[in-house]
C-alpha cells in the first residue's frame, strides 16, 4: 500500500539520532557508504566519493518509447555489505519503504535515507547510532510520522519516532526486549502504528507508547490479559483504532483479544480450539491458522468467526508467505495482501512456467462473508504478480516480468471480475526488480524497493 504525505524535505540531511555507545563503522573503502564523524558527541552525515550517504543514485533514463511505456529513470544500488551483527545479505535487507512528499524512503540496517523521486538525488538521510543497527520498522505512516526498532548486535530494544518528510527524531524510547544468545537470530518487536499510538509486543509484554512523543501509555502481558491460564503471547497487531493480541494457551487452544492501542484495557476475547499463529489484517480481521489447523478465520468486530476458508479456497492455492524473511532476525512477518470491508485479496501460489527460468502467479479474491472463492484474476503475462493497493479504480498490481525476456507491466485487475486490463509497460531492464518487493505507485511513477538483495540488482529503481 502507498501512504503519501505532501510534506516537503529539507535541502540538508539532519544529525544521526543518538544511541548507545559503540564504536564507529569502519571507514569506507567505495563509494556510497556512510562515513560518521564523532566530535563533541555530535554524529555527522560526510559525503563519500563525491556521493552521499548510505548510497548514490544512478540516472539511466531514456527516452520513453509511446505514452503507455514506462522508462527507467534512475537506480540505488545496495549498500556495501557491513560489519553490523547481521548475517550475510541480510545487511542488505529493507525494513520498510514508503513515499513521502516528493520522495521515496527506505529504512534498512544502518539507517533511514529518503531520495527525491525527481532526479535520484539524496534528499536526507539520517544513520544509526555507532554500534547499534534498525532490526525492524512499523509498516505505515500515520500523521507524517514513522516508528522504526533499533539496538545492538545482541538486543533490538529501542524505538525511535521519526518525521518522515525530514528523518528527524521526534522521540526515542527504551523498551524489555530479550537478549540473543551465541548463534541465535536476533528477536525483533511486533511494531505497529495504530492512529496516535504505537503498539509494541516483546519478550511476553505488550506496550502502548505516544506516536506524537514517545510516551509509554500502558503495559501488559499474559498473566494480566489472561489470568488463570498458562499462556503465551504470540503474535500482536495493530490498526486504526484496535489492537490484536494472539496467545496460545494451555497447550494447544489460543486465544483472541482485542485491545484498545490508546489505554491496553480488552475491549473482547474470544477463546480458540486450537492456537492461531496471528493475524493476517486487523481491519478486516482475518486470522491465520496454526500448526494444528489449517482455516483462516474473517471474524467481525468481536472477533467471532463469520467464515472460515482453508487453502486451497475452492481449488485455487494461493501464497500467504512472508516477503521478509531474515537469516538474522526473527521479526513480524509482513505478508502479501489487500483487503476491503468484503473481499481479501492474495497472489495466488506461485508455479514454474514451461521453459522459462521464473514462476508466474494470479491474484484470487475471497468473499469474507462467505469464505468461497469469488474469482481468481485472467489477462496476466507468464509472470509474477505484486499487489499494490486498493483504490476507487479497482486494484492495482504489477507484473514483476523478467529481465531476460519479458517486460514489467502496470495492471488494473477489475474487483467485480479479476479481469486485467494494462495501464503501462515498463523497461525489460525492471524485469524481476520487483519480485518480492514494495511496489509503489504515484501518479505513474512507479517505485520498487525489494526486501532483500537476492533476484533483485538495485535496492530502489524508479520507472516513469
Amino acid at each position: 500500500m502507498t501512504y503519501q504525505h505532501q510534506q516537503q524535505p529539507p535541502a540538508y540531511p539532519p544529525p544521526g539520532w543518538p544511541g548507545p555507545a559503540g564504536v564507529p563503522p569502519a571507514a569506507p573503502r567505495r563509494r556510497g557508504r556512510l562515513a560518521l564523524l564523532l566530535a563533541g558527541g555530535l554524529v555527522a552525515v560526510l559525503a563519500v566519493a563525491a556521493g552521499t550517504a548510505y548510497g548514490v543514485s544512478r540516472l539511466v533514463g531514456g527516452p520513453a518509447e509511446g505514452g503507455r511505456t514506462l522508462r527507467a529513470a534512475w537506480v540505488l544500488d545496495f549498500p556495501e555489505r557491513q560489519r553490523n551483527g547481521l548475517k550475510t545479505f541480510d545487511g542488505q535487507d529493507m525494513f520498510g519503504a514508503w513515499l513521502v512528499g516528493d520522495a521515496v524512503v527506505r529504512a534498512q540496517p544502518d539507517g533511514v535515507i529518503a531520495y527525491r523521486l525527481g532526479d535520484g538525488g539524496q534528499a536526507w538521510g539520517v544513520p544509526a547510532p555507532p554500534g547499534s543497527s534498525l532490526c525492524g520498522a512499523a509498516q505505515t505512516l500515520a500523521g507524517g510520522r514513522g516508528v522504526v526498532a533499533l539496538g545492538s548486535a545482541d538486543s533490538c530494544d529501542t524505538l525511535v519516532g521519526f518525521d518522515a518528510a525530514t528523518g528527524a527524531r521526534a522521540w526515542q524510547a527504551a523498551f524489555p526486549a530479550e537478549r540473543r544468545e551465541g548463534r541465535d537470530t536476533l528477536a525483533a518487536p511486533d511494531l505497529s502504528v495504530a492512529g496516535g499510538q504505537v503498539v509494541v509486543r516483546a519478550d511476553q509484554r505488550v506496550l502502548g507508547y505516544s506516536l506524537a512523543d514517545g510516551r509509554r501509555l500502558w503495559r501488559s502481558d499474559a498473566d494480566r490479559l489472561l489470568p488463570g491460564r498458562d499462556c503465551r503471547l504470540a503474535d500482536t497487531r495493530a490498526a486504526g483504532d484496535l489492537a490484536v493480541v494472539t496467545a496460545r494457551c494451555d497447550g494447544d487452544r489460543g486465544a483472541l483479544l482485542g485491545l484498545d492501542p490508546a489505554t491496553g484495557k480488552v475491549r473482547w476475547q474470544q477463546r480458540l480450539p486450537t492456537a492461531s499463529a496471528g493475524v493476517l489484517s486487523v481491519d478486516p480481521l482475518v486470522s491465520l491458522p496454526g500448526l494444528n489447523d489449517a482455516t483462516f478465520a474473517a471474524r467481525d468486530a468481536a472477533g467471532r468467526p463469520r467464515a472460515t476458508f482453508g487453502n486451497p479456497v475452492d481449488g485455487t492455492r494461493f501464497s500467504d508467505l512472508p516477503v521478509n524473511r531474515s537469516n538474522s532476525v526473527e521479526g513480524p512477518a509482513v505478508r502479501p495482501y489487500l483487503a476491503d470491508a468484503d473481499t481479501l485479496y492474495l497472489p495466488t501460489e506461485a508455479a514454474n512456467v514451461a521453459g522459462k527460468a521464473r514462476q508466474a502467479n494470479q491474484v484470487v479474491a475471497i468473499d469474507l462473508a462467505t469464505g468461497k472463492r469469488r474469482w481468481v484474476s485472467a489477462g496476466h503475462t507468464d509472470s509474477e504478480v505484486e499487489l499494490i493497493r486498493l483504490d476507487e479504480a479497482g486494484l492495482l498490481a504489477w507484473e514483476v516480468g523478467d529481465r531476460r525476456d519479458l517486460a514489467p507491466r502496470l495492471v488494473r485487475v477489475d474487483r467485480a471480475s479479476g479481469t486485467v486490463s494494462v495501464l503501462a509497460e515498463g523497461p525489460r531492464s525492471a524485469g524481476t526488480e520487483g519480485s518480492d518487493a514494495t511496489v509503489l505507485e504515484r501518479d505513474g511513477t512507479v517505485v520498487l524497493v525489494p526486501w532483500k538483495h537476492v533476484g533483485a540488482d538495485a535496492a530502489i529503481t524508479v520507472l516513469r
